[in-house]
């Protein structure tokens, strides 16, 4: 897509977002009626190179200016202005100081631009000492145009995000290794050409990122988030920023409430955008700045500190002018004083232990698990894995995909012990088949761990599109059923499963279940008789199991409460001890799990996400889909059983999708339930 292509659709979308106002909204005279801030202080000019990018280093009530500045190396300024160390043997291009909220920082991230790299350094004196950390530099591998980072509130984890001249936006994530700091590439993703400096609300997980001709757009900064954009503000005429995009950081009052502030470096004025909703807030001038470049926000208790580099004076000197955060706070009525102590809140996280092999088509595909314990060695019991687009993967659990059935575009699948098949007792699969409109049943053997087709013929549903699934075995009269739903309306039909032929089975309906909207995940509970049937874009509903059960329903929770967020997809049951145990659902609109208690009202216990293990190398979980779960014992990894899910985004690198594993007493652990 070319660059007229996207600016065209920028001004289309300005049109129609509300922080976006046009010069014509506000009179061609707004630049007059801007306040004008003098500086507190200006740096001295480099020796060498030009003031580029800058980050504060707080210490005490004061704080450093760490200055990239080119060919003049790294240095520190004191906040009076006046160089206290230089490092003339660092060509710094950029420079971002690793912080969480009002924590100490704990590194500053250097990009190093005559070898193209990052590397970590640290303040080790008053004076404005640095020191190189331990670490194996990360390579860029193109030139640097933006550097921000954030730590995770959601997986504890540093992150760190590059803009490059070639307009691609990298993803790392920063971890310990022994002693020393390393990097690790996460994802990729095209900016455009003309992508700058970049800032992170870690509060509200969102990164934003300037174009110097267009204007500023975010999205979501989390690794597993989508990277669709949103428009903040588009360049004059067309919106309140200037001509010429520069540096851009945010001032963080409080989660819920933050200040981005945008430089340009055409007409030497910075705009300020109300964070979280994005919504213009004013402009000001700042008295001699001429051509702006990086900006840097300290945010304190106290009232922080905003520096702007300027490039190039009419002079032709170069420096960062000091300005109090307090007074650009009171010229366009901000909040002046970052809150401390604020409780940022918990969030249950696990990790993935296994992943599987990826399936073998492109796009969309991986959907939906089952998994079978083998009744005598837990270490053969298998997880069947949909290729919606291909047909039925079979892994062990050290996610090898040890045999493949290449029978169509195969959604949903589950699996139910004790079905005695020409005389012997089998493990019973059906699956959702859209290829034929029918169900695909097949049969583990117990004692071989062998998976066989089993269809009496195709078994059809008559529906135009089958698409979700699960199996039931009544308590009262030991009969097998498949529940399978359309991929419109959310009709779902239950079938009788019987043995027709010898070795073959066939699927006959017998009730049909108007669940009026869109559904796939369902889990039958085969104890109580009851079934739980998730409906994408309301909740999940409760019915009974048996034939004759009808269309009664109890709602257990919605996107209405606070928990859900569509779409609501995979549901399956943990079952514990005297009835006891968890409904598992996949809450994909926020990328993370729900668990409900399985007996009683169904009471809501928590939500967790799986997130990624920098160690192993598995990266997080996304837009799951299908999930199943089992309390079996399946060895030291799994003593209380295992989740696997669906991964709707496959990333580090970027893969075809696959399936994760995770440790059922890991998710116990984090979500605090005894």
């Amino acid at each position: 897509m070319n660059r007229m292509l996207i600016a065209t659709l920028l001004v289309s979308l300005a049109a129609c977002h509300p922080a976006s106002r046009t010069q014509a909204d506000t009179g061609d005279s707004a630049g007059d009626e801007r306040p004008v801030l003098a500086p507190a202080a200006l740096t001295e000019p480099p020796r060498l190179g030009t003031a580029a990018d800058g980050a504060f280093w707080p210490i005490g009530d004061t704080a450093l200016l760490l200055a990239a500045e080119g060919e003049g190396g790294l240095n520190t300024y004191a906040m009076t202005g006046e160089r206290l160390q230089a490092y003339p043997q660092v060509t710094a291009g950029m420079v971002e100081v690793l912080r969480d909220g009002q924590a100490e920082p704990v590194a500053a991230l250097v990009y190093e631009a005559d070898r193209s790299e990052l590397s970590p350094w640290r303040v080790s004196d008053e004076d404005g000492s640095l020191e190189a950390l331990p670490a194996v530099p990360i390579p860029v591998h193109d030139e640097l145009t933006g550097l921000c980072s954030y730590r995770s509130s959601l997986s504890g984890g540093w992150y760190v995000f590059g803009t490059t001249d070639e307009g691609l936006l990298h993803h790392w994530e920063l971890y310990h290794s022994g002693d020393r700091w390393q990097g690790r590439l996460l994802r990729t993703i095209p900016a455009g050409k003309g992508a700058g400096f970049c800032a992170v609300d870690a509060a509200d997980a969102q990164v934003y990122v300037g174009d110097e001709e267009l204007g500023i757009w975010r999205f979501g900064a989390e690794p597993e988030a989508d990277t669709t954009r949103e428009l903040i503000d588009l360049v004059a005429p067309r919106g309140q920023l200037g001509e010429e995009i520069k540096g851009v950081d945010i001032y963080t009052v409080r989660p819920g409430l933050g200040y981005l502030v945008v430089a340009d470096a055409g007409e030497g004025f910075l705009s300020v955008y109300t964070l979280p909703d994005g919504e213009y807030a004013g402009a000001v001038d700042v008295d001699g700045l001429s051509e702006a470049e990086g900006v840097a926000v300290l945010a304190t208790a106290g009232g922080g500190w905003l520096a702007v580099a300027d490039e190039d004076q009419s002079d032709g000197a170069s420096e960062f002018k000091l300005l109090p955060w307090a007074e650009t706070a009171s010229a366009l009525g901000l909040a002046a004083a970052a809150e401390a102590g604020v409780p940022q809140g918990t969030v249950a996280t696990v990790t993935p232990t296994v992943e599987t092999e990826v399936v073998d088509s492109w796009g969309d595909a991986a959907d939906d698990p089952a998994i079978w314990v083998h009744p005598e060695d837990p270490s053969k019991s298998l997880v069947l894995g949909t290729d919606k687009k291909g047909g039925l993967h079979v892994y062990n659990l050290g996610g090898e995909s040890i045999r493949f059935f290449p029978d169509g575009r195969i959604n949903n699948v589950d699996v139910r012990d004790g079905f005695t098949l020409d005389g012997e007792t089998v493990a019973l699969v059906t699956a959702s088949n859209r290829t034929w409109s029918n169900i695909s049943i097949y049969a583990i053997d117990p004692v071989t761990a062998e998976v066989s087709e089993v269809a009496d013929g195709r078994q059809a549903t008559g529906l135009p599109d089958p698409y979700g699934m699960c199996m039931y075995r009544s308590a009262r009269d030991g009969a097998f059923y498949v529940f399978v739903n359309g991929s419109g309306d959310g009709l779902t039909i239950q079938f009788r499963l019987t043995e027709t032929s010898p070795g073959r089975v066939s699927a006959e309906s017998v009730r049909e279940i108007p669940v009026g909207g869109q559904a796939e995940g369902c889990v039958a509970n085969d104890t109580t008789g009851e079934l739980f049937i998730a409906q994408e874009d309301y909740g999940l509903w409760k019915y009974g199991a048996e034939p004759g059960d009808g269309a009664d329903r109890t709602l257990i929770d919605s996107v209405e409460g606070e928990h859900m967020v569509a779409d609501i997809e995979g549901v399956s049951i943990w079952h514990g001890a005297d009835g006891g145990g968890y409904i598992v659902a996949s809450n994909q609109g926020e990328n993370s799990y729900l668990l409900y208690r399985l007996e009683g009202e169904h009471e809501y216990v928590g939500k967790f996400h799986v997130v990624a293990d920098a160690e192993s190398g598995i990266d997080g979980v996304s837009e799951t889909d299908g999930l199943d779960v089992t309390s079996k014992p399946l060895g030291e990894a799994y003593p209380a059983g295992m989740l696997v899910v669906q991964d709707g985004r496959n990333i580090a690198p970027a893969e075809r999708q696959n399936f994760k594993y995770v440790s059922w007493t890991d998710i116990i652990e984090a979500v605090g339930d005894d």
